[in-house]
């Protein structure tokens, strides 16, 4: 492995912001560290950075020990939410700043520049200073300045944040796509989790310091492994009592049932329900145009819960009795998860 971290710890006072925290990365993936607001996932990313230091624990980066070596010399190029240009340099000089640190030669300089410049697609723009620039242009700037002295880690701390939403998805693509390229091993933070989905490899999921899970984004999105990621990760609900809906088997105590759109399917009344006789009534709350799909809100056996329906199924109404069908569940006892299918279906008939 590339990068590993074993046993981290580091607290701040009172607060643990990581506990016990060890993971892998291979070398030329791109990584999301998943979590809520003071999960511990920008702690995580400063110490790799060399930022901050753990109190204990070892951070490894290519088999080597780098607790002890100031973020200087750890080969990691870092770009900050805030993008952090000097904005009184042009886009040139912001890209060659790191280099004429290193003191590399004006020849070198203008070579290295002017690959980046047009890795980044914004060939002709050098001479401009960041206040004419766009949020993702300035955003492509702060990527190659932390590429420019070729780092073999790119660090990136919520790195769209700032950008609207249309130039984040060109943003994604193409960051995912130039990481690949380069062969360089990316570490981001997000608390977006379509963004986390869309362009890493592995997610690494944390929660009050600890890492929860590990694994490609549809590993962890259809097998989570604790109760927390199980109820974090994908749009969820809770049923006041599973029991209540027909054909589940009883798994005795439990906390939470926990129930994603994707996991329901809602039908009118003169609909064929394929499972009418295990399916249960429930009226409609709400429906709400979703771009390829309508989400619909329901209120069935004192839970509300969501559904969709495809764009070229009849609409349903505000108000509306429907059947309601839930083919599968997620039920969890303290940190544990377990996946329940509906017992009417007799062989697998949804892929998700």
């Amino acid at each position: 492995m590339y990068i590993e971290l074993r046993n981290i710890n580091k607290s701040y006072g009172s607060f643990k912001a990581s506990d016990n925290v060890s993971f892998e990365i291979e070398k030329g993936k791109l990584v999301a560290l998943l979590g809520p607001s003071g999960s511990g996932k920008t702690t995580i990313l400063r110490m790799i950075a060399g930022l901050e230091k753990p109190d204990s624990g070892d951070i490894i980066i290519d088999g080597k020990i780098v607790n002890d070596i100031p973020a200087s010399e750890r080969g990691i190029g870092f770009v900050f939410q805030s993008y952090a240009l000097f904005r009184y340099m042009t886009v040139f000089d912001n890209i060659a700043f790191g280099l004429k640190v290193r003191r590399m030669s004006n020849a070198a300089i203008k070579e290295r520049v002017n690959e980046l410049v047009k890795l980044i697609g914004l060939e002709g723009f050098e001479k401009r200073y960041p206040s004419q620039l766009s949020g993702g242009q300035r955003q492509r700037v702060a990527f190659a300045r932390a590429l420019a002295p070729d780092p073999q880690v790119l660090l990136l701390d919520e790195p769209f944040a700032a950008i609207d939403a249309k130039v984040r998805q060109e943003l994604r693509r193409w960051l995912k796509d130039m990481i690949h390229r380069l062969g360089v091993t990316g570490i981001f933070v997000t608390h977006d989790q379509d963004e986390a989905i869309e362009v890493s490899d592995e997610i690494i999921v944390t929660n009050k310091g600890r890492v929860e899970q590990t694994g490609t984004p549809i590993d962890i999105y259809r097998h989570p492994t604790t109760a927390f990621t199980s109820s974090f990760f994908g749009v969820t609900s809770e049923l006041s009592d599973y029991r209540s809906f027909k054909t589940f088997e009883e798994v005795g105590e439990y906390d939470k049932a926990i129930v994603r759109p994707e996991f329901v399917k809602i039908t009118k009344k003169n609909e064929f329900q394929k499972y009418k006789s295990s399916a249960v009534e429930g009226v409609v709350q709400d429906a709400q145009f979703r771009g390829n799909s309508i989400e619909v809100t329901v209120n069935c056996l004192n839970s509300v819960f969501s559904a969709r329906r495809g764009l070229d199924e009849p609409a349903v109404e505000i108000g509306e009795k429907v059947d309601v069908f839930i083919y599968r569940i997620f039920v969890t006892h303290g940190d544990e998860v377990k996946l329940l299918k509906n017992n009417a279906i007799r062989e697998e008939t949804v892929i998700i």
